[in-house]
C-alpha cells in the first residue's frame, strides 16, 4: 500500500523552525536539513506503521539529523503530527505531543 501524507500546521511549522535553526549556521545546511527530513517523511509512503507506537502515535528517527517524526496512520493516510528535535527536554516533547 502507498500512503498519502498530510501535515498538521504545527508539523509544517516544526520543519520551518528546523530550517531556520540550521540556516543560522549555514544557509545551505538549513535547506539540507529540511530536504533530509522530507526524505525521511517520504519513506513513510511505503513504510508507515512499522515504527514504535506509543499512545497511538508512531515515531521514526531521522537518518541525518537529531529529529523524530511523530505520525498517525488513518486508513491510507499518514498524518505528520510533529517533527521535533531530540535534544530538548523529554517533558517538553511529551507536553507538545499531548497538546497537538
Amino acid at each position: 500500500m502507498i500512503f498519502n501524507i498530510f501535515f498538521t500546521p504545527s508539523a509544517e511549522n516544526d520543519l520551518l523552525n528546523a530550517k531556520k535553526f540550521y540556516a543560522k549556521i549555514n544557509e545551505a545546511l538549513g535547506q539540507y536539513c529540511v530536504d533530509s527530513l522530507m526524505l525521511d517523511i517520504e519513506r513513510l509512503r511505503f513504510f508507515a506503521g512499522i515504527h514504535p507506537n506509543i499512545n497511538g502515535r508512531f515515531r521514526v528517527l531521522s537518518r541525518s539529523f537529531p529529529f523524530s517524526i511523530y505520525y498517525q496512520v488513518i486508513k491510507d493516510q499518514v498524518l505528520i503530527l510533529a517533527v521535533l528535535d531530540n535534544r530538548q527536554n523529554p517533558k517538553s516533547i511529551e507536553h507538545r505531543l499531548t497538546n497537538s
